[in-house]
């Protein structure tokens, strides 16, 4: 147990007062589980702008009296046309076992209901047994996995072998706003996580996006087939030390998702990025069959981070 002047403070994330100390305690708990999460200033005020972001409403922080640190955080993220929300507590480690977690949960879950959550989801390291005991306790059930894989050692790739009557195209020689929202809907449709998005979401995504790096793919009768998209990440060289590319995994509208697109698709992508000369690369796959991870190992990719993806209903 630890000594204080007082009980634990519950209260809500103040973004210019709290920023440092939230740094300080997601290292600290970085440094603890080993997670992979990006804990820098940087990440986490470009986090904090994402879709379905309120930091003034949506995160709470626990803090002692009379200091200025903080030993938990919890965030919930529900964008207005999703019925789901996603969930993330963290806890210092030297205040863990004490209820912290389940209170800043308590608070998390009654704000769910203000905003008309049905769905509450959460990603536990496949590592973490403590968090995966956490969310199994508070009633949350696995349904689903990400996977991150990395490549640390640049190599030669094959060239991209698309079937007949197949073709890719970079958004930058297409730009028509509507055709990507198609392609993000129609592509990842079906996944768990997957956000249906308007016309007006892309557009505002578009804004942070390298648009030469957008990959479109389209089948022999000119309709969409998949998308996927990369660029050069800041926060990623800087964690890493050399120049890293992050991939978003290729997304296969559902009546092609047996025709083997992904992996040409994904080539594709990782021929423009060579001549940036990335000396790492990260791909990120949500929800992947396992044929299609493994397609992904063929290539050199090796398996980083692996979450598993907990469900609990509110109705």
């Amino acid at each position: 147990m630890h000594e204080s002047s007082g009980a634990p403070i519950y209260r809500r994330f103040d973004l210019h007062d709290d920023l440092a100390a939230l740094v300080e305690l997601l290292t600290d708990v970085e440094q603890a589980d080993h997670s992979g999460e990006q804990v820098t200033e940087a990440a986490l005020r470009e986090q904090l702008t994402w879709s379905g972001q309120d930091p003034a409403l949506n995160n709470w922080v626990v803090a002692l009296p009379d200091s200025t640190s903080l030993i938990g955080y919890g965030v919930i993220q529900k964008t207005l046309n999703d019925v789901n929300a996603d969930l993330h507590i963290a806890v210092r480690p030297s205040w863990r076992r004490q209820g912290i977690g389940s209170q800043i949960f308590a608070h998390l879950l009654e704000h769910a209901s203000e905003l008309d959550t049905r769905t509450l989801r959460v990603y536990v390291d496949v590592q973490n047994e403590g968090s995966s005991l956490f969310v199994r306790t508070h009633g949350f059930e696995p349904v689903s996995t990400f996977t991150r894989l990395g490549l640390a050692k640049m190599q030669s790739f094959p060239a991209p072998a698309l079937p007949a009557g197949f073709t890719v195209r970079s958004y930058d020689q297409i730009e028509r706003v509507e055709l990507y929202t198609e392609a993000l809907n129609r592509s990842y449709e079906g996944y768990w996580g997957h956000l249906q998005v308007t016309q007006d979401d892309v557009a505002q995504l578009l804004l942070h996006l390298n648009h030469a790096g957008i990959f479109l793919l389209f089948a022999p009768d000119g309709t969409i087939a998949g998308t996927c998209r990369a660029d050069l990440s800041e926060p990623l060289a800087q964690e890493a030390g050399d120049p890293t590319a992050l991939i978003d995994a290729p997304g296969i509208v559902a009546r092609y998702r047996e025709a083997n697109l992904a992996l040409p698709l994904l080539l594709t992508v990782i021929q423009w990025l060579l001549p940036q000369h990335p000396v790492k690369l990260e791909l990120e796959a949500w929800g992947e069959a396992p044929g299609t991870l493994a397609d992904y190992r063929s290539l050199g990719f090796t398996v980083t981070k692996e979450e598993i993806s907990y469900r609990r209903n509110l109705e």
